[in-house]
């Protein structure tokens, strides 16, 4: 007898399992399937130059981005520039996101699309505002269903906040990561070819410096005590290489993460066409964050200008390994004696 209940148990289950499933892949059949070309977002493609303000909202996690200056920048981070390439890309996908058929309505069954609360943490609620405030689009985001729709197109699951009737539709989104993962995280780029000297201060203030007359040349360590031995071109190289290609992994006004004018370590790059760029760094037990200062002379000043407008107002935090290499000491450029 307990056999034949837990049979009829099993068969319940799989019953609502397949009418769950059913329900999830056929939709409402009340709800017509979406003509061709209609849009999630109707009316968004030509208001996307009004707009001003985008927020996206998953779990605890919001970011806002304002338009300023005809940039995007991301609230969060003291509107710090945001990846550009990112958020335009993201309000075309949303633009040109297409409806496909309608899926369930049942409110019991938004979770299994990631489309239930976007306080959930797995739906992503995106909401785009004019200049004046005013609501121009609004779509919660769920599952991405991967190159199952015509001709091999991605889909992805959306609904509108104000309803439980779930869509597939034609689009793809990445909108993972917090605000600090839609930074522009390029700081700045400075090949070594173009590093005529370097010149490294600790914060009790001893320095070493390297450098060359011509980009021909290797950089060399100037001033080494006598009876010193420098490390080979490679090891004296390291530091030149600190500002190539380097990025952020955090960002803060200067205001918020203030760095001493003195009293800290110190590194001044000048490159061969009279850019100078100079770092302070913070103590080490408060991580790893710099602030940088451009200046400039003959063809340098121009990028130093530049530069300065755009860095100056700001502390960003560095990858440990780049923050290594502008501590450098003139002891770890010599071999110790003995060796």
């Amino acid at each position: 007898m307990q056999r034949r209940h837990l049979r009829l148990l099993a068969a319940a289950a799989a019953a609502i399992a397949v009418l769950a499933a059913v329900v999830l892949s056929r939709g409402d059949r009340e709800v017509s399937r979406a003509p061709p070309g209609e849009r999630a977002l109707p009316g968004l493609a030509d208001r996307l130059g009004d707009l001003a303000w985008l927020r996206l909202t998953r779990g605890s996690m919001t970011a806002n981005f304002s338009l300023i200056n005809r940039q995007w920048t991301v609230v969060e981070k003291g509107n710090y520039p945001a990846d550009q390439d990112r958020v335009r890309k993201l309000l075309v996908q949303l633009a040109e996101c297409e409806l496909v058929e309608p899926k369930t309505d049942r409110p019991e069954l938004l979770a299994r699309l990631d489309l239930d609360d976007p306080a959930n943490g797995k739906s992503t609620l995106v909401s785009a505002q004019d200049r004046t405030g005013g609501l121009v689009a609004q779509v919660i985001i769920g599952r991405r269903r991967p190159n199952d729709i015509d001709a091999g197109d991605a889909g992805v699951y959306v609904r509108n906040p104000g309803s439980d009737q779930t869509w597939l539709a034609r689009g793809a989104f990445e909108l993972g990561g917090d605000a600090l993962s839609w930074l522009d995280r390029r700081i700045i780029d400075i090949r070594p070819l173009q590093i005529a000297s370097v010149v490294l201060t600790t914060a009790d203030g001893k320095a070493v410096t390297i450098a060359r007359t011509s980009p021909d040349l290797p950089l060399a360590l100037d001033g080494a005590p006598a009876n010193s031995r420098p490390k080979d071109d490679m090891v004296l190289a390291a530091p030149a290489g600190a500002l190539e290609a380097l990025t952020l992994e955090d960002v803060k006004p200067t205001a918020e993460q203030p760095i001493p004018d003195a009293g800290v370590a110190t590194a001044a790059f000048t490159t061969f066409d009279g850019l100078v760029i100079g770092l302070r760094l913070a103590p080490p037990e408060v991580g790893d964050w710099i602030a940088i200062d451009a200046t400039g002379f003959g063809k340098g000043e121009a990028d130093a200008k530049t530069l300065s407008a755009r860095l100056s107002h700001w502390s960003f935090a560095i990858p440990a390994a780049r923050a290594k290499l502008l501590r450098t000491t003139l002891a770890d450029l010599l071999i110790p004696n003995g060796s």
